[in-house]
């Protein structure tokens, strides 16, 4: 098992690729962010599964406001159903 990253040029480094790649993909990151925390940053499974899904959600969370100009918060709750299981 690779020796955990400590490096805050690398955490900054990979938080950035994550975000770039995540935008121009069109989807949140939790797609690279899985394999930089079980393969960069030594999590286990367990713990980095975690992180992913929490990360994921704060970004959801963080999105709803910004994007309430564009898409009316109305439209969004009438899926609550979706909202609560998440």
């Amino acid at each position: 098992m690779p020796k955990p990253v400590r490096n805050s040029g690398t955490v900054f480094g990979s938080g950035l690729a994550v975000g770039t790649l995540g935008g121009l993909i069109g989807l949140g990151g939790a797609e690279f962010r899985l394999p930089l925390l079980i393969g960069v940053f030594g999590f286990s499974a367990l713990p980095a599964i975690i992180i992913n899904k929490a990360t994921g959600l704060i970004v959801v969370a963080a999105s709803l406001p910004l994007r309430a100009g564009t898409i009316p918060l109305a439209s969004v709750f009438q899926r609550w159903d979706v909202i609560v299981t998440l």
